[in-house]
Protein backbone atom coordinates (compact mmCIF):
# COMPACT_ATOMS: atom_id res chain seq x y z
CA UNK A 1 0.00 0.00 0.00
CA UNK A 2 2.83 2.13 1.21
CA UNK A 3 4.81 1.35 -2.13
CA UNK A 4 1.20 2.36 -3.87
CA UNK A 5 1.27 5.68 -2.55
CA UNK A 6 4.60 6.75 -3.44
CA UNK A 7 3.95 5.83 -6.72
CA UNK A 8 0.58 7.83 -6.89
CA UNK A 9 2.89 10.40 -5.77
CA UNK A 10 5.44 10.14 -8.07
CA UNK A 11 3.07 9.82 -10.91
CA UNK A 12 1.53 13.26 -10.04
CA UNK A 13 4.85 15.03 -9.78
CA UNK A 14 5.23 13.95 -13.44
CA UNK A 15 2.36 15.45 -14.78
CA UNK A 16 2.69 18.28 -13.23
CA UNK A 17 6.25 18.58 -14.23
CA UNK A 18 5.41 17.52 -18.21
CA UNK A 19 2.28 20.17 -18.34
CA UNK A 20 4.90 22.54 -16.80
CA UNK A 21 7.36 21.90 -19.53
CA UNK A 22 4.36 22.01 -22.08
CA UNK A 23 3.45 25.28 -20.65
CA UNK A 24 6.82 26.81 -20.85
CA UNK A 25 7.18 25.66 -24.49
CA UNK A 26 4.32 27.85 -25.23
CA UNK A 27 5.62 30.78 -23.58
CA UNK A 28 8.74 30.69 -25.68
CA UNK A 29 6.83 29.69 -28.68
CA UNK A 30 4.77 32.42 -28.27
CA UNK A 31 7.22 34.91 -28.00
CA UNK A 32 9.51 34.11 -30.91
CA UNK A 33 6.41 34.29 -33.36
CA UNK A 34 5.39 37.57 -32.13
CA UNK A 35 9.08 38.66 -32.42
CA UNK A 36 8.92 37.12 -35.94
CA UNK A 37 5.91 39.17 -36.73
CA UNK A 38 7.09 41.74 -35.24
CA UNK A 39 10.44 42.14 -37.38
CA UNK A 40 8.36 40.95 -40.87
CA UNK A 41 5.69 43.78 -40.67
CA UNK A 42 7.80 46.38 -39.15
CA UNK A 43 5.62 46.68 -36.07
CA UNK A 44 6.51 49.45 -33.86
CA UNK A 45 5.28 46.79 -30.84
CA UNK A 46 5.53 43.32 -30.01
CA UNK A 47 2.07 42.01 -31.22
CA UNK A 48 0.03 39.22 -28.94
CA UNK A 49 0.61 35.90 -29.71
CA UNK A 50 -1.19 32.93 -28.28
CA UNK A 51 -1.12 29.16 -29.51
CA UNK A 52 -4.31 27.29 -28.63
CA UNK A 53 -4.59 23.71 -27.67
CA UNK A 54 -2.86 21.10 -25.60
CA UNK A 55 -0.63 19.21 -25.12
CA UNK A 56 1.79 21.51 -27.27
CA UNK A 57 4.76 19.37 -27.56
CA UNK A 58 2.82 17.02 -29.81
CA UNK A 59 2.14 19.81 -32.18
CA UNK A 60 5.63 20.71 -32.30
CA UNK A 61 6.17 17.31 -32.42
CA UNK A 62 3.63 17.32 -35.96
CA UNK A 63 4.72 20.20 -37.42
CA UNK A 64 1.09 21.41 -37.17
CA UNK A 65 -0.90 23.82 -34.80
CA UNK A 66 -4.87 23.96 -35.04
CA UNK A 67 -4.87 27.41 -33.91
CA UNK A 68 -3.00 30.68 -33.29
CA UNK A 69 -4.45 34.02 -32.25
CA UNK A 70 -2.36 36.61 -33.12
CA UNK A 71 -3.32 40.71 -31.94
CA UNK A 72 -1.35 43.48 -33.76
CA UNK A 73 -2.22 46.76 -31.56
CA UNK A 74 -1.46 49.23 -34.59
CA UNK A 75 -0.84 47.94 -38.28
CA UNK A 76 -0.29 50.04 -41.52
CA UNK A 77 -1.87 49.22 -44.83
CA UNK A 78 -2.08 51.66 -47.42
CA UNK A 79 -5.02 53.23 -49.66
CA UNK A 80 -3.35 54.19 -53.03
CA UNK A 81 0.15 54.61 -51.16
CA UNK A 82 -1.48 56.69 -48.26
CA UNK A 83 -0.82 54.94 -45.39
CA UNK A 84 -3.82 53.59 -43.83
CA UNK A 85 -3.33 53.02 -39.94
CA UNK A 86 -5.37 49.77 -38.33
CA UNK A 87 -5.61 49.48 -34.67
CA UNK A 88 -5.98 46.56 -32.80
CA UNK A 89 -6.01 43.63 -35.78
CA UNK A 90 -7.14 40.77 -34.63
CA UNK A 91 -6.00 37.25 -36.46
CA UNK A 92 -7.28 33.95 -36.47
CA UNK A 93 -4.54 31.32 -37.58
CA UNK A 94 -6.12 28.03 -38.67
CA UNK A 95 -3.89 24.73 -39.76
CA UNK A 96 -0.87 26.49 -39.54
CA UNK A 97 2.36 23.99 -40.78
CA UNK A 98 5.92 24.69 -40.21
CA UNK A 99 8.08 23.87 -42.63
CA UNK A 100 12.40 24.55 -43.03
CA UNK A 101 13.17 23.47 -39.34
CA UNK A 102 10.53 26.05 -38.17
CA UNK A 103 11.64 28.60 -39.62
CA UNK A 104 8.56 29.10 -42.30
CA UNK A 105 5.14 28.63 -41.36
CA UNK A 106 1.86 29.55 -42.89
CA UNK A 107 -1.91 29.16 -42.08
CA UNK A 108 -3.94 27.05 -44.42
CA UNK A 109 -7.01 30.06 -43.18
CA UNK A 110 -7.26 32.80 -41.59
CA UNK A 111 -9.98 35.46 -40.73
CA UNK A 112 -9.53 38.78 -38.19
CA UNK A 113 -10.72 42.68 -38.09
CA UNK A 114 -9.44 45.81 -37.25
CA UNK A 115 -10.49 48.93 -36.40
CA UNK A 116 -10.04 51.88 -38.56
CA UNK A 117 -11.11 55.89 -36.72
CA UNK A 118 -12.76 57.99 -38.46
CA UNK A 119 -9.94 60.66 -37.78
CA UNK A 120 -7.58 58.22 -39.51
CA UNK A 121 -9.88 57.64 -42.71
CA UNK A 122 -10.33 61.65 -43.09
CA UNK A 123 -6.64 62.08 -42.43
CA UNK A 124 -6.00 59.74 -45.08
CA UNK A 125 -8.65 60.88 -47.43
CA UNK A 126 -7.75 63.86 -47.15
CA UNK A 127 -3.47 63.22 -48.03
CA UNK A 128 -5.35 61.64 -51.24
CA UNK A 129 -7.44 64.25 -51.86
CA UNK A 130 -4.74 66.69 -51.27
CA UNK A 131 -2.50 65.57 -54.14
CA UNK A 132 -5.18 66.85 -56.15
CA UNK A 133 -5.06 70.83 -56.69
CA UNK A 134 -8.80 71.38 -56.53
CA UNK A 135 -9.86 72.90 -53.01
CA UNK A 136 -11.43 69.60 -52.61
CA UNK A 137 -11.45 67.76 -48.76
CA UNK A 138 -14.14 65.36 -47.11
CA UNK A 139 -14.56 64.77 -43.26
CA UNK A 140 -16.50 61.28 -42.37
CA UNK A 141 -18.65 60.11 -39.10
CA UNK A 142 -20.88 57.12 -38.52
CA UNK A 143 -24.30 57.51 -40.60
CA UNK A 144 -27.20 55.02 -40.61
CA UNK A 145 -27.13 51.09 -41.30
CA UNK A 146 -24.01 50.64 -43.37
CA UNK A 147 -23.89 54.26 -44.27
CA UNK A 148 -21.33 56.92 -43.43
CA UNK A 149 -21.89 60.58 -43.45
CA UNK A 150 -19.57 62.76 -45.04
CA UNK A 151 -19.08 66.41 -44.94
CA UNK A 152 -17.41 67.70 -48.07
CA UNK A 153 -15.40 71.34 -48.50
CA UNK A 154 -15.78 72.47 -52.11
CA UNK A 155 -13.89 75.60 -53.83
CA UNK A 156 -16.38 77.43 -55.99
CA UNK A 157 -15.54 80.07 -57.48
CA UNK A 158 -12.75 81.44 -55.29
CA UNK A 159 -15.25 80.52 -52.14
CA UNK A 160 -14.95 77.53 -50.44
CA UNK A 161 -18.41 75.62 -49.91
CA UNK A 162 -19.54 73.10 -47.45
CA UNK A 163 -21.43 70.25 -47.91
CA UNK A 164 -22.75 68.51 -44.76
CA UNK A 165 -24.67 65.25 -44.09
CA UNK A 166 -24.26 63.50 -47.44
CA UNK A 167 -24.71 59.54 -47.35
CA UNK A 168 -22.07 57.56 -48.74
CA UNK A 169 -21.04 53.81 -48.67
CA UNK A 170 -17.70 52.49 -48.70
CA UNK A 171 -17.91 49.49 -51.14
CA UNK A 172 -15.26 46.86 -51.05
CA UNK A 173 -14.44 44.89 -54.56
CA UNK A 174 -11.27 43.11 -55.80
CA UNK A 175 -8.83 44.57 -53.55
CA UNK A 176 -10.32 47.44 -53.71
CA UNK A 177 -12.12 50.43 -51.69
CA UNK A 178 -14.80 52.84 -54.10
CA UNK A 179 -16.43 55.83 -51.92
CA UNK A 180 -19.98 55.67 -53.24
CA UNK A 181 -22.37 58.52 -53.26
CA UNK A 182 -25.55 59.06 -54.94
CA UNK A 183 -25.49 62.22 -58.04
CA UNK A 184 -28.79 63.28 -56.29
CA UNK A 185 -27.34 64.01 -52.83
CA UNK A 186 -24.31 65.59 -54.35
CA UNK A 187 -26.17 69.71 -55.34
CA UNK A 188 -25.74 71.47 -58.18
CA UNK A 189 -22.85 73.79 -58.44
CA UNK A 190 -21.06 76.37 -60.24
CA UNK A 191 -18.46 75.44 -63.37
CA UNK A 192 -17.08 71.96 -63.04
CA UNK A 193 -17.18 71.88 -58.93
CA UNK A 194 -20.04 69.02 -59.00
CA UNK A 195 -18.07 66.80 -61.63
CA UNK A 196 -15.04 67.10 -59.35
CA UNK A 197 -16.29 66.15 -56.63
CA UNK A 198 -18.38 63.17 -58.01
CA UNK A 199 -14.77 62.24 -59.66
CA UNK A 200 -12.84 61.99 -56.45
CA UNK A 201 -15.58 60.45 -54.35
CA UNK A 202 -16.10 57.46 -57.07
CA UNK A 203 -12.51 56.63 -57.62
CA UNK A 204 -11.56 52.65 -56.71
CA UNK A 205 -8.71 52.97 -54.52
CA UNK A 206 -6.41 50.07 -54.28
CA UNK A 207 -5.62 48.49 -50.85
CA UNK A 208 -2.12 47.50 -50.23
CA UNK A 209 0.60 45.97 -47.44
CA UNK A 210 -1.95 43.57 -46.04
CA UNK A 211 -0.05 40.62 -44.45
CA UNK A 212 0.49 38.31 -47.23
CA UNK A 213 -2.52 35.77 -48.04
CA UNK A 214 -4.97 38.30 -46.61
CA UNK A 215 -7.51 39.92 -47.97
CA UNK A 216 -10.25 43.26 -47.66
CA UNK A 217 -13.56 41.70 -47.02
CA UNK A 218 -15.76 44.76 -45.81
CA UNK A 219 -15.70 48.01 -43.98
CA UNK A 220 -18.37 48.49 -41.54
CA UNK A 221 -19.53 51.56 -40.12
CA UNK A 222 -19.43 51.94 -35.88
CA UNK A 223 -19.71 53.53 -33.20
CA UNK A 224 -15.72 53.61 -33.28
CA UNK A 225 -15.14 53.85 -36.21
CA UNK A 226 -14.63 51.56 -39.48
CA UNK A 227 -14.31 47.81 -38.94
CA UNK A 228 -11.91 46.28 -41.37
CA UNK A 229 -12.62 42.49 -41.65
CA UNK A 230 -9.92 40.59 -43.35
CA UNK A 231 -9.88 36.98 -44.36
CA UNK A 232 -7.74 34.66 -46.52
CA UNK A 233 -5.28 31.26 -47.02
CA UNK A 234 -1.83 31.00 -47.54
CA UNK A 235 -1.25 33.87 -44.81
CA UNK A 236 2.92 34.13 -44.29
CA UNK A 237 3.94 33.77 -40.82
CA UNK A 238 7.74 33.07 -41.45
Amino acid sequence: MRALRILSILLGILIVLGIAADRLTVWFAENEVAGRLQTRYGLAEEPDVTIQGFPFLTQVAGRSFDHVDATLNSYEAAVDGQLLTVEDLRIELRDVEVTGGFTDAAAETATGSGLISYEELTRAYGELLGGVDNGFSVEFRQGEGDQLLLALQVAVAGQSLTLDEIPGTLVVDDGAITLEVDDADIPDMPGDAGATVREQLNTPRSIEGLPQGLALDSLTPTEGGLRADVSGSGVVLN
